[in-house]
């Protein structure tokens, strides 16, 4: 068997290709699976016996009001293998009951309901419960694909209202399960533009492809392009979205990186099916965000794709722009701004693992550098009764110590009233920002604050960071790990 369309939408089921047919009764889904089996499945089927076997468990079909499948059908009733180029896939069609037009014939009555027997119960039920409990049943557990058949009407004893009264029952129900679907409008004149407009209609009010066709008059060109059409249903699996360099090498405190991630977020949550593809490009084309919006990849038999996003050069320009700050003026500044930061990441890189443990346990050390490292003069020891040579090598090693400095402001206003208002007014402040922006006698909470603690600081006496000093070399150059500590 070679058809790209059951090969594709078979490596997208992962080989169990398992279909449920649902919709209203007498819309035409017997008839439909019937086609199909005769036009894409049977032909295709080298064993003379499977092939017999599954063409006497085809559904049968009949016009009038009379309902003809009264109980949830299994088609064949174990599912097969099919060879499909060189994979085997499992097939298996479930025809559902099909949910009540009241003017059809078959069903009994609210009063006396006809009862019918169903694969998921031990007991006949009333074949309205039948029919709602299958339909979910039959997609969200026996199925991969779901093909919801309606009609126009143009055939048969209803109206386009009264398929179209089911529709707006059932169609949300099938949504809500989340599996995928096509619509199938079964016509007698597919090819007519009041049946095409039609199917536009649907497509467009549930958000899902329908396919114009006449079930009894199905083929395979017919059959491959509602698999086509169902394959774009699924989801995308795998959505790469690559972005310049630069832009990968950016902070998240970057105004414009922040930009272009909330878009592309918004964007992949908006549009979530193959089909959607183009329109999830089109929307990071609008944004004027990028110069180039390209598609290098879509499969829709993996559901992997892959876009390729540019930006033009004054984005470029205006992060760096961003980055340099005031500081450039011209190349001198410039350059001078590079030499700079290059010494200072030379420190950064030596220091920054300090840092990061100072700021999570209170605590960090540096690892000195062989370059930091200085030789000392190597000397004979004697250790019980032999002899050796001591070589040593000392450096600084930077202590980063993350301590918990207070500082406070007690303005003094008048009552006790009046100072209970400023602390409540205090607690009401929706954010820090606003709080360390209230002004105390003109002058902003954040700069007393500030100025508090830079206090502090620069009277930390001299001698108490030389005694600190001692007191670390040492503990680093000793053995023991015990310290005691007297403050006076």
């Amino acid at each position: 068997m070679n058809d790209e369309a059951l090969l594709n939408l078979s490596n997208r089921m992962k080989n169990d290709f398992y279909v449920g047919v649902v919709g209203s009764v007498r819309s035409g889904k017997s008839s439909f699976i019937n086609s199909f089996f005769k036009a894409m499945i049977i032909p295709n089927i080298n064993d003379e016996f499977v092939k017999n076997k599954l063409t006497d468990e085809l559904p049968q079909s009949a016009a009038g009001r009379q309902i003809m499948t009264v109980e949830p059908k299994f088609i064949p009733s174990s599912a097969i293998e099919l060879n499909i180029g060189d994979i085997v896939t499992n097939l298996r069609f479930v025809d559902c009951v099909g949910e009540i037009i009241p003017k059809s014939e078959g069903y009994g009555s609210d009063e006396e309901p006809r009862l019918v027997k169903t694969p998921w119960f031990d007991e006949a039920i009333p074949f309205k419960e039948a029919a709602s409990i299958g339909t979910e049943k039959v997609i969200y557990n026996h199925s991969n694909l779901g093909i919801y058949v309606t009609s126009d009407g143009s055939f048969g004893d209803f109206s386009r209202n009264d398929y179209e009264q089911i529709e707006n029952n059932l169609i949300p129900k099938m949504k809500d399960l989340n599996k995928p679907f096509v619509i199938i409008l079964n016509t007698k004149n597919p090819k007519n533009k009041e049946s095409i407009k039609l199917a536009k209609d649907i497509e467009a009010k549930w958000n899902i492809s329908c396919i114009p066709v006449s079930s009894i008059n199905l083929t395979k060109e017919d059959c491959s392009y509602i698999l086509s059409k169902a394959l774009e249903e699924f989801p995308i699996s795998d959505l790469e979205i690559s972005l310049p360099d630069y832009i990968n090498v950016i902070g998240d405190d970057m105004e414009i990186k922040n930009e272009i991630l909330s878009l592309i977020s918004n964007a992949e949550h908006k549009y979530n099916k193959v089909k959607e593809i183009n329109y999830l490009c089109n929307e990071l084309r609008d944004s004027n965000l990028f110069s180039n919006v390209t598609l290098e990849l879509l499969d829709a038999s993996s559901g992997k794709a892959s876009i390729v996003l540019d930006l033009d050069d004054s984005k470029y320009t205006e992060i760096v722009n961003t980055l340099l700050g005031d500081k450039c003026h011209n190349k001198a500044d410039f350059i001078e701004f590079l030499y700079t930061s290059r010494k200072a990441n030379e420190v950064y890189s030596q220091i920054n693992t300090a840092i990061l443990e100072a700021k999570e346990t209170g605590y960090g050390l540096s690892i000195p550098r062989i370059e930091d490292m200085q030789m000392l003069s190597p000397e004979v020891v004697k250790k019980n009764g032999m002899y050796g040579v001591k070589m040593s090598a000392k450096a600084k090693v930077i202590h980063m110590i993350a301590v918990d400095l207070e500082a406070s402001f007690t303005p003094i206003i008048g009552s006790y009233d009046q100072a209970t208002m400023l602390m409540e007014s205090m607690k009401t402040e929706e954010n820090d920002d606003e709080a360390w922006n209230k002004e105390f006698f003109g002058k902003k909470l954040s700069d007393i604050v500030c100025d508090s603690m830079k206090s502090k600081i620069h009277n930390f006496p001299d001698k108490s960071k030389d005694k600190i000093k001692s007191v670390l070399d040492k503990i680093m150059n000793s053995n023991r790990n015990n310290l005691i500590a007297i403050i006076l």
